[in-house]
This record gives structure tokens, C-alpha cells and sequence, in this order.
């Protein structure tokens, strides 16, 4: 009998407290979800859009975020904070977006280094289970001061980022570049030299080698024997 009269105080008192801190709030967050998984390519831009909305009578700023171990394997991500306005029900919800870019997680099989790669994708699917939040930020007055209730609320939902992996064989078009670049250096240099010599230096050089030309046109050709005349 005391442990059910102990049990039902309890209750009472847990459920006065959640009362008193309901009431003492002036502005809160909902949370509208609308895609609970994505699917996300290697170095790709991906984008998630939840809806925030406060049914609390005072205006305040949301921003959103995700939690580990998503935002651990997630690159340059990108979220701003915005006005909830108050009175704003969940048909009303108004959409902030978080964008986020895939690093590469799956092998590669280079030739040189982290250059001329291929990907087999015969591992698994990478897939990064985790939540994406909305927090409530108090607002700024006029005078630089927090107006508004300065309690910090948060409401959360299940996220989850797949990495699709696209095979491809071996690329050589950063080879191909680079003997290219090589090939045009090695003819600029050649072409530089050639004619950064001055003119009468260069006509010297043609007449040199017209010269070597017409010694072995003459080495080359028969001599002619002497046609002796009769009497």
C-alpha cells in the first residue's frame, strides 16, 4: 500500500514539473520531416529540407545541424539560422535546408599514388546512420542584448546518408595531359632557342649548313673522266 501511495506521488510531481516548465516557456520548435533517407554519390552535393515551426507565442531564430556519426564522414557544410516566426503550426511549416558534400570513402586502386585510379565497388554500400536537429537560438535586440525567453530548445529526427559507389576503370586522362604539357614545353624550348639567336648569327648557320649540303652532293655524285680527242 505505502509503495503505491509512494508510486502515485510520484507520478503527480513528475507530471506538476513538466506543467511548470511548459508554461514557463515562451518559445519552442517543432520539427516536420520529410525524407528520412538519402542517396548521396562520392564528392556529390546532397541536400536534406525539414520544416521548423513554433506554436509558442514568441518569436526565435532555428538553426540546423546533424549529429555523429554523420557529421564526422560530411564536408563543407552548409546550414543558415532563420526567423520562426510565433504561431507557427506544423501546416505552416516553414522549410530550412541543410546541404552537405560526400568525401570519398570507398577503395581505390592507383597506379601512382592518389593518381591513375580505378574503383571496383565490391565492398558494401557505406551507410551513415545518425539525427538531424533544429535548435532555437535567442534573438538580438536593438541594443545588442538576447531578447525573447533565453532557454534553448532542440527537437531531432532519425537521418540516414547512403554513399552510392560508381565503378569506373582506370583514368589516364591526367597522363595524357601531362605528356602533352610536356611535349608543348620540350617545343617552346627549342623554338626559343632557335630564335633567340640574332639574325646575322642564324644566316651564318644556313650558309654553314648549305655548305655541308653541297660537299656531300659533290662527294656523291660521279666524277666525270676526261674525253680525249682523236686526231
Amino acid at each position: 500500500m505505502k509503495k503505491g501511495v509512494i508510486s502515485l506521488f510520484v507520478m503527480f510531481l513528475v507530471f506538476g514539473l513538466i506543467v511548470l516548465n511548459i508554461s514557463g516557456v515562451e518559445a519552442g520548435i517543432g520539427i516536420k520531416k520529410y525524407k528520412e533517407s538519402m542517396l548521396v554519390g562520392e564528392g556529390e552535393k546532397g541536400c536534406v529540407v525539414v520544416g521548423a515551426y513554433n506554436p509558442f507565442s514568441t518569436d526565435t531564430n532555428v538553426i540546423i545541424g546533424v549529429t555523429d556519426p554523420i557529421k564526422d564522414v560530411l564536408v563543407l557544410q552548409e546550414a543558415k539560422t532563420k526567423l520562426l516566426p510565433a504561431g507557427t503550426s506544423s501546416d505552416e511549416a516553414i522549410n530550412m535546408e541543410f546541404c552537405f558534400k560526400v568525401p570519398t570513402v570507398y577503395e581505390r586502386d592507383c597506379k601512382v599514388g592518389s593518381f591513375l585510379c580505378a574503383v571496383s565497388c565490391n565492398e558494401e554500400q557505406k551507410v551513415y546512420d545518425g539525427e538531424i536537429y533544429l535548435r532555437t537560438v535567442p534573438l538580438e535586440t536593438s541594443a545588442g542584448g538576447i531578447g525573447g525567453s533565453s532557454t534553448s530548445m532542440s527537437v531531432s529526427q532519425d537521418m540516414k546518408v547512403r554513399v552510392r559507389c560508381d565503378p569506373h576503370p582506370t583514368d589516364y586522362t591526367l597522363l595524357y595531359v601531362l605528356i602533352a604539357l610536356i611535349s608543348l614545353l620540350v617545343i617552346g624550348i627549342v623554338i626559343f632557342r632557335k630564335y633567340r639567336k640574332p639574325k646575322s648569327e642564324r644566316i651564318k648557320e644556313k650558309m654553314q649548313e648549305l655548305k655541308k649540303e653541297m660537299k656531300s652532293v659533290r662527294k656523291a655524285s660521279p666524277k666525270k673522266k676526261p674525253v680525249r680527242k682523236k686526231k
